[in-house]
């Protein structure tokens, strides 16, 4: 559908049942470009533990989380995950043009750097 009305995108789920790249097993990317079968080793990454992906049971926990993330504070898992969904979102941005380890590449230096982080809060200021 995408496709024919000219949209660029990507879809992907765990072949698990998560509705997000999880890391705890083999998931699955469609994009303009391919339609694929992943495994969290074709990344770089270790396969995630169900227990590593700690989501918050409130609010504010979930939030803290995501704060962690962003400031480089976090599990090591809940930073592959956030990298692997992110890099695919990178690629569909850069229309397919650059590859997935690239990708991943440009998520973690913008983690490490402090850069998601100040981009985040520089959002949240502007949707006050």
């Amino acid at each position: 559908m995408y496709q024919k009305i000219g949209i660029d995108y990507g879809i992907v789920n765990s072949i698990d049942g998560y509705d997000e790249i999880s890391l705890t097993g083999d998931f699955k990317v469609t994009t303009n470009q391919y339609e694929r079968i992943f495994k969290p080793q074709d990344l770089g990454f270790d396969i995630a533990k169900p227990e590593e992906l700690v989501a918050g049971a409130s609010e504010e926990e979930a939030a803290a989380i995501f704060d962690s993330v962003l400031q480089n504070r976090c599990l090591p898992a809940q930073k592959n995950i956030v990298l692997a969904n992110a890099a695919f979102a990178i690629q569909v941005l850069e229309k397919g043009q650059k590859p997935i380890e690239e990708c991943v590449e440009i998520a973690r230096e913008s983690i490490d750097s402090g850069r998601a982080w100040k981009t985040f809060l520089k959002f949240a200021e502007l949707n006050k």
